[in-house]
């Protein structure tokens, strides 16, 4: 039997669920790292499993749950059902499972829209998370740092964003939106770096003291950053005055935070 396509969704599910002996999830790992797309698909599923999932606690499922994601399965398994061809494989049986997989966790994503965060690290993680699947949007559209803190002032953002060019660190700037954290207007904004990896800034009014407990404290140049790591996504949160900052991105950890120092240092 041939090895199984990485292009998968299962192949990315065994790994998450540690599933594959050394040599196949070695293999798996290898691709991932140089296949934007796996990672971005990994990082979805584990969003599902680690960060959508742990909202679940304090607010009921709804009642047609388990109905809705069993009409996904059923939907999956009559497509197995009329394929004019056989299928011999396992693994040809286990894309169709993988298909329901990620039909019933797209499901419960929709539905955790509704579930409120209780934490601001989560709720800038869900943006982020509805940023990179499109469903949060950049309203103004440019490359120019000057332009789209005029956006923001135009929108009735009252403190000063600092939209910075960090193309010299090879992220190209792409836009704004106005957003809202903790109940309060953000300036988001996004760019874009190398292997197309996503980096969103986010400026709100707020205490840095306020934050839950973070899982990590760096200090660079007398600033405290908290930084917080849920599945893939990175969060680092510093104060700028009155305003908390905060990057997050699913790329290297390592490199998040040295942009955050470097923001950091420049606004100061």
């Amino acid at each position: 039997m041939s090895n199984p396509p990485i292009h998968s969704g299962p192949a990315l599910q065994d790994l998450l669920d540690g599933r594959l002996d050394p040599s196949a999830r070695a293999e798996v790992e290898a691709h991932v790292a140089q296949c934007p797309a796996c990672r971005r698909e990994l990082a979805a599923l584990r969003w599902v499993k680690e960060v959508a999932l742990g909202q679940l606690p304090g607010s009921p499922a709804p009642v047609d749950l388990p109905g809705r994601i069993a009409a996904a399965l059923d939907a999956a398994d009559r497509e197995v059902v009329t394929e004019s061809k056989p299928r011999s494989t396992s693994w040809t049986r286990r894309a169709y499972l993988g298909a329901a997989f990620a039909a019933a966790a797209a499901l419960l994503v929709l539905l955790l829209r509704t579930v409120p965060s209780t934490t601001v690290p989560a709720a800038v993680a869900r943006d982020f998370a509805s940023y990179q699947s499109g469903r949060l949007e950049l309203e103004h559209r440019s490359t120019d740092p000057a332009s789209i803190e005029a956006f923001f002032r135009a929108r009735g953002i009252r403190f000063p964003t600092r939209v910075f060019d960090l193309g010299m660190m090879e992220y190209q700037l792409l836009g704004g939106r106005i957003n809202r954290v903790a109940g309060s207007p953000s300036a988001l904004f996004a760019y874009r770096g190398p292997a197309a990896v996503d980096l969103l800034c986010q400026m709100f009014e707020g205490r840095l003291a306020d934050l839950p407990p973070p899982d990590e404290v760096r200090e660079n140049r007398r600033t405290r950053f908290q930084l917080y790591r849920l599945g893939t996504t990175t969060l680092v949160f510093w104060q700028e005055g009155s305003v908390v900052c905060v990057l997050v991105s699913d790329g290297n950890p390592e490199a998040v935070i040295q942009l955050a120092y470097a923001k950091a240092a420049a606004t100061a």
